[in-house]
C-alpha cells in the first residue's frame, strides 16, 4: 500500500510540475494503476482484520454461472500475470447449472491462487478446472506438467505475502461453506483447490 500511495503523490507531483493539459495521459494511467492497487491491499487489508477477529467475509450471494465467471477472471487475468506471454491458460468446464454464491470473491479466489502459484516463478502452462455438482462447486488450478525443483521463498516479505494469500483463499471458501486445498490432490506438481457449497444469503456477521 505504501508503495502504491508513493507512486501516486509522486504521479500528481508530476503533473503539478509540468502544467501541460495536452500530454497527461501516460501520468494518469500510472496513477490510475497505483490507486488500484492501493485499493486492492486496503480491502485485503480490512478482509485479513476481519479473519483475525475470527468472523466470516462479507460476500454477496446470488445465482451466477461459475463457468462464465472463472472464463471472464482468466481472460482479466492472463493479460496481466507476469510473463503473461509466457503463460498458457487453460479452462476445462465440468457439470451444468448455477451456483449461488460471490462470483466476485470466487475470481478473487482464482486470482490469489495464481499469484500463489507463481510466486516461485511464473508457470509456463496453467490449467483451470470449474466444476458444478448440484449444491456444490468447485475451482482448481494447478499446472499441467511436473515443473523442475523450485527454490521456496523465505524472504520476510515473500512469507508474509504467502500468510496473506493463504489466509484469504481460505476466508473465501470459509465463507461459502467449503476449504481449500493445497497440492494434496496432485502431489506431483502445484495445485490449489476450492470446494464450495452454495449459500442463499451472505454469513452473519460476528459468525
Amino acid at each position: 500500500m505504501r508503495n502504491s500511495l508513493s507512486a501516486i503523490r509522486l504521479g500528481v507531483e508530476l503533473l503539478a510540475r509540468r502544467g501541460d493539459r495536452q500530454q497527461p495521459d501516460a501520468v494518469l494511467e500510472h496513477i490510475d494503476h497505483a490507486a488500484d492497487r492501493a485499493i486492492e491491499r486496503s480491502e485485503d487489508l480490512a478482509d485479513l482484520c476481519r479473519l483475525a477477529t475470527g468472523k466470516n467475509l462479507h460476500i454477496a450471494a446470488k445465482p451466477f454461472s461459475l463457468h462464465a465467471a472463472i472464463r471472464q477472471a482468466i481472460d482479466e487475468l492472463a493479460p496481466a500475470a507476469p510473463h503473461a506471454t509466457h503463460t498458457v491458460f487453460e479452462h476445462d468446464r465440468l457439470g451444468d447449472g448455477d451456483c449461488c454464491g460471490d462470483a466476485a470473491r470466487i475470481a478473487q479466489f482464482l486470482a490469489l491462487a495464481f499469484e500463489e502459484l507463481a510466486s516461485s516463478g511464473p508457470p509456463a502452462r496453467v490449467i483451470v478446472v470449474s466444476e458444478v455438482a448440484g449444491d456444490r462447486f468447485r475451482v482448481a488450478i494447478c499446472e499441467s506438467a511436473t515443473p523442475v525443483e523450485r527454490q521456496g521463498e523465505t524472504r520476510p516479505d515473500a512469507l508474509l505475502a504467502r500468510t496473506r494469500r493463504r489466509a484469504l483463499l481460505q476466508g473465501i471458501a470459509s465463507a461459502h461453506q467449503g476449504h481449500v486445498e493445497f497440492d494434496s490432490a496432485r502431489g506431483d506438481r502445484p495445485s490449489i483447490e476450492g470446494s464450495f457449497r452454495s449459500v442463499r444469503r451472505g454469513p452473519p456477521a460476528g459468525h
